[in-house]
């Protein structure tokens, strides 16, 4: 899981570094949200009614490589599996794409030495997955790998899409609180059968979070039960029959289980990566007789 989220420096340095040729700047007007990977990206231009958004944010190193040519002052973008090459110099009106001139609805643009590039060019050209969203005006991005992930996420195996889910970069629908009191243990609790509700405790904060059916995970409530700093948001109903994995940090140990109707849990077993430290990160694992309920079409 870490792999798929894991950002590569070296390919963000070099695409930041087109900064030193002809940099055109795009006029002030009302921002697009956009969500790469399910990351609300904060930094969006509009270029010719274009919607621009940063190179770096289509970042997918098992599909895409990037290099920068000195010489020529070219980004290059090679991705692997289509086997396209990209050549793009910035102010320019056209690309290079596997040795032919494609042209650009917007001209490649650099501002505070980032390279941003028509959305729709990105995702059509690098293999990605564009959807509109009509009800918040919102526009979903997936690189090929994200789409991958969110796959998994909505249509996959239970324990695999759960441990998707709790690592999933994070919306809040109000102002994002902190916890004010100490501990050393993780709790995730999903709803029986289910991957796109949970809870998540720590510090006594408890996160509640929900993921649509873009893929975008909205934390809903927050509650900072053992200190001052309040609640956010709207408690939602009971999950009713449930699931938790808790990782306890001090102990070393993930421990996973079940909770009934009355709230009461039951303990079905544990990981002790005191003894094997590959257990670390298994926090989810399957349990015995459940079934996914809410797989998305």
């Amino acid at each position: 899981m870490k792999k798929w989220i894991k950002t590569t420096a070296a390919s963000l340095l070099i695409i930041g570094m087109l900064a030193s040729g002809a940099t055109v700047y795009a006029a002030p007007q009302k921002p697009t949200l956009v969500y790469m990977d399910g990351v609300l990206q904060e930094n969006v231009l509009t270029v010719n009614q274009r919607t621009m958004v940063q190179l770096k944010a289509f970042n997918d190193p098992a599909n895409l490589t990037y290099s920068y040519e000195q010489a020529t002052k070219t980004i290059i973008i090679v991705h692997k599996e289509k086997n396209t090459t990209v050549r793009l110099k910035s102010g320019a009106t056209t690309a290079e794409v596997n040795g032919k001139s494609v042209k650009l609805d917007a001209p490649v643009t650099i501002k505070a030495g980032r390279t941003y590039l028509p959305l729709r060019f990105i995702s059509d050209t690098l293999g990605g997955v564009l959807k509109y969203n009509n009800t918040d005006k919102s526009v979903i991005v997936r690189t090929p790998s994200g789409e991958e992930r969110f796959n998994i996420l909505m249509h996959g195996d239970l324990a695999k899409a759960r441990e998707m889910a709790i690592h999933y970069p994070k919306t809040y629908a109000g102002k994002e609180i902190e916890a004010s009191g100490e501990g050393f243990t993780f709790s995730y609790t999903f709803p029986k059968g289910e991957a796109l509700r949970f809870e998540i405790q720590y510090k006594g904060l408890i996160h509640y979070t929900e993921i649509n059916q873009d893929g975008i995970a909205v934390v809903k409530w927050q509650n900072d039960s053992m200190g001052s700093n309040g609640e956010v948001g709207t408690r939602h109903e009971d999950f009713g029959e449930s699931v938790f994995f808790t990782k306890h940090l001090m102990l070393e140990k993930n421990v996973f289980g079940t909770i009934d109707n009355q709230g009461k849990s039951t303990e079905l077993g544990f990981n002790d990566y005191s003894l094997n430290k590959d257990l670390a990160d298994v926090i989810i694992v399957p349990i015995e007789g459940e079934v996914r309920t809410d797989k998305q079409t």
